[in-house]
């Protein structure tokens, strides 16, 4: 995880997540993030497998998660890594975003389980702090101050995945301004635990008609206990059996006149679930990026001691070429995900950059993880190495906070195609902003050529009344120009550094062995967008 280290920090400065306001410098995020490796290392990691092995259970109707959980959690809290992205308003450490990012990627990194019941306090406290009565400020962010509580989004239902207009969970108002919620959420991630004393259940439940659809939901902060510490009228029915991820308990939650507190004003429940989710979303980039480059440090380690031919593997052209191609991934996927994290408060930057760096990165660290077993062969479809475990537990990036197809639409049809121009001007002016960076010609000619190209799809597809058939190549090809982007930046800020000759190496092997794919996803977008119109004409 060292060598990780050396990535991120290189890649926080490369991307200008070290200068400006509220940064922090590269030997702050240092001392840091050394920090940070030392307690995953010690705390985290080895109970990573162990804890896949024996999955979680309910136990007289609460969750107990694998041995060993509950001590990593009490020591995380006591060290005060709790505190790391907490506004320093309310004791934290009100640490920037990319440095949030960063942490997550190494929490990640050391324990996949362990990060994601405690990665959603940061976004829950932004959006109490930001949205709720001064009452209910006190009386919910210091338990997450405290590291008392973590928290989770409640927001699918059976029947009401993507379509959260569908959404059936109701509130009603009692009194003194208490609500009651009721109702079933489904695939709750740490639903319930026994880490913390108590969960912040943020739950988006109907105050208005069916027929409202999403004009009629508002967001809640339930409690899963109440002041005098008896549990709040919630049940957990089940925890799902999943692919991956065994040690993170994803829960079937039953609300049954539950106490909660409404968040901001009723009908505003998306605008303000949507300023947690883009956190959320951007934490699963950085989760993909983790596995990404965890793939690649056990590929390659493999691939330099395993000798065929008596020659290490590694030599072997088609084992390179994988391997380039892992590297080459996971540092353009972090530049994507820390580049996009210094531009988080640039709303419509931010909404442009956020669901594409969550695809491309997610898809990348299954890919990557795929190639990584390819390398190690036969070893690396067993389970006692870890890179079966890599690819399980990443697969599911690709599916919660917004599916990708999901995400890949929404691009399509609101940032691209809708009314409000700001975010396509945005995104635009970030590639001008990195072709104008002091590299060589040969780096930004293809770039160059691709954004013209990404230009012409662009404008082709936003004229069609429905193109969806063509929504998830127009992602990848979207994602690629970022991505080229970025490795703009990361050629520019290496220039004479340490690892000058790696980063010239991998830049070449992107420019050779992967952006020429943009031209077989430019054909795609046009001949998919044509055969959905045939199929509608049919």
């Amino acid at each position: 995880m060292h060598a990780q280290l050396e990535d991120i920090l290189f890649t926080l400065e490369a991307v200008g997540a070290t200068t400006g306001p509220g940064a922090w410098n590269g030997e702050d995020a240092r001392q840091v993030l050394e920090a940070l490796i030392g307690f995953a290392a010690e705390r985290l990691s080895p109970l990573d497998g162990p804890g896949d092995r024996q999955g979680c259970r309910i136990e007289d109707g609460r969750v107990r998660l694998p041995e060993g959980f509950k001590d990593a959690y009490k020591t995380y809290v006591d060290l005060g890594w709790h505190l790391l992205s907490l506004p320093e308003a309310h004791g934290g450490a009100g640490a920037p975003e990319a440095i949030g990012c960063a942490a997550s990627e190494l929490l990640t990194a050391g324990n996949h389980a362990f990060q994601m019941l405690v990665a959603l306090v940061p976004g829950a406290a932004t959006v109490i702090e930001r949205f709720a009565s001064a009452n209910d400020r006190a009386g919910f962010l210091p338990d997450l101050i405290d590291g008392r509580a973590l928290a989770t989004m409640c927001l699918t239902e059976a029947g009401a995945g993507s379509d959260l207009g569908a959404i059936r969970t109701r509130a009603v108002p009692h009194v003194n301004g208490d609500w009651r919620i009721s109702g079933e959420k489904i695939f709750i991630s740490g639903g319930d635990q026994d880490l913390s004393e108590t969960i912040v259940h943020l739950v988006l439940a109907r105050t208005g008609a069916l027929e409202d659809g999403w004009r009629g939901l508002s967001l809640f902060a339930c409690p899963s206990h109440r002041p005098d510490g008896a549990r709040n009228a919630l049940r957990v029915l089940r925890i799902e059996d999943k692919l991956g991820l065994h040690a993170s308990p994803t829960c079937q939650l039953r609300f049954e006149d539950a106490e909660a507190r409404l968040i901001s004003n009723p009908g505003e429940g998306l605008k303000v679930m949507f300023v947690m989710m883009d956190h959320a979303r951007l934490d699963v980039a950085a989760q993909g990026v983790a596995h990404a480059a965890r793939a690649h440090a056990l590929a390659s380690a493999y691939a330099g001691e395993r000798k065929q031919g008596g020659l290490a593997i590694e030599m072997h052209g088609d084992v390179r070429r994988m391997l380039e191609e892992m590297d080459a991934l996971a540092l353009g996927s972090r530049a994507m995900v820390l580049r996009s994290a210094v531009h988080l408060e640039n709303g419509p930057l931010a909404a442009f950059l956020v669901p594409v760096c969550k695809v491309f990165a997610t898809e990348a660290a299954t890919h990557v993880a795929d190639l990584g077993i390819q390398v190690l062969g036969g070893y690396g479809y067993l389970r006692e190495y870890e890179l079966e475990r890599i690819w399980r537990d990443a697969r599911v990036t690709r599916l919660y906070e917004g599916t990708n197809g999901i995400l890949s639409m929404t691009l399509l049809t609101r940032l691209v195609g809708g009314r409000d121009k700001a975010p396509l001007a945005a995104f635009l002016a970030e590639i001008d902003a990195a072709l104008a960076l002091p590299v060589p010609a040969e780096a930004k000619a293809p770039v160059s050529e691709l954004q013209r190209r990404w230009q012409e799809v662009q404008s082709m597809l936003s004229a069609m009344p429905d193109a969806g058939m063509a929504a998830s190549a127009f992602m990848r090809l979207t994602g690629l120009l970022f991505f080229s982007a970025c490795w703009l930046r990361l050629e520019s800020a290496a220039e004479g550094s340490a690892i000058d000759g790696r980063i010239a190496r991998l830049a070449r092997f992107v420019r050779a062995g992967l952006l020429p794919e943009a031209d077989a996803l430019a054909a795609r977008c046009r001949a998919l967008a044509a055969i959905q119109g045939d199929m509608a004409d049919d």
